[in-house]
């Protein structure tokens, strides 16, 4: 079984280190792939999605998101409350909430303590990858370019790939072979009708939402791509090209 609570330990603290000696210009920049929300706004949304979690408010499924655009809309109204919720608050004193909460999610990750009754089953993958994903955004904004290999990144790929072929399979599209470095994943149904490869980090934010259909286009592919272009990944891909 995967250790999420050290894996969710490693990159909080390593996101939690640049952000103590963040600037009020950094705390205010933008999300390049939401520019919407601000640096402070995601922290204030991962923090209020842990005390959501430990306090026993969240239990919806935005699983199928990605094909239904009622859900979709759904888990955008509920962040955004999460963000409301601490506008007035300053970075600082969201980095302390979230340490906070961290420390009791931490144990309900490790099995020590019981997640609260109605939590759906899977929500500490969906608060690692939640997490992962708003880390890199995070490191992006402010121009930092961070270790591509923590426990939680490889993690949330084997994640990221398995919610593939949860599409695929759901839309009746022909198998794909992945791969990244020696790794490779089938996933989909029968044999597949095409492959692509890219470095893991690549292939990982791809996978979701992070990268333009004309980079998912640039990988190494095998076969014809477009088949698979609206369902890559989960979320829709940024208009333009996003290098990290």
């Amino acid at each position: 079984m995967p250790d999420l609570a050290a894996a969710f330990r490693e990159i909080r603290r390593a996101l939690g280190e640049d952000l103590s000696v963040a600037t009020p210009e950094q705390w205010a920049a933008p999300i390049p792939t939401r520019p919407q929300w601000s640096v402070k706004d995601t922290l204030a949304m991962l923090a209020g999605f842990a005390d959501a979690l430990i306090e026993g408010r969240w239990t919806e499924d935005y699983s199928d998101s990605w094909a239904d655009h009622d859900i979709l809309d759904g888990l955008h109204a509920a962040l955004d409350r999460l963000i409301a919720e601490r506008r007035d608050r300053s970075g600082d004193e969201i980095i302390v909430e979230w340490e906070k909460h961290a420390t009791r999610l931490e144990r309900m990750m490790e099995g020590d303590e019981p997640f609260p009754d109605g939590t759906h089953p899977f929500v500490g993958w969906s608060y690692l990858w939640a997490v992962v994903q708003n880390s890199y955004n995070i490191w992006a904004a402010l121009g930092i370019t961070k270790a591509r290999d923590f426990k939680a990144t490889v993690l949330c790929l084997e994640s990221a790939v398995m919610w593939l072929d949860m599409r695929l399979q759901a839309t009746g599209r022909p198998a794909l072979r992945l791969r990244a470095g020696a790794t490779e994943w089938v996933v989909g149904d029968g044999a597949p009708a095409a492959s692509v490869g890219a470095p893991a980090f690549e292939l990982f934010r791809a996978l979701s939402g992070r990268r333009s259909l004309d980079q998912i286009r640039a990988f190494d592919w095998e076969g014809d791509p477009e088949r698979y272009m609206e369902v890559f990944s989960p979320f829709e891909p940024p208009k333009e090209a996003f290098v990290e």
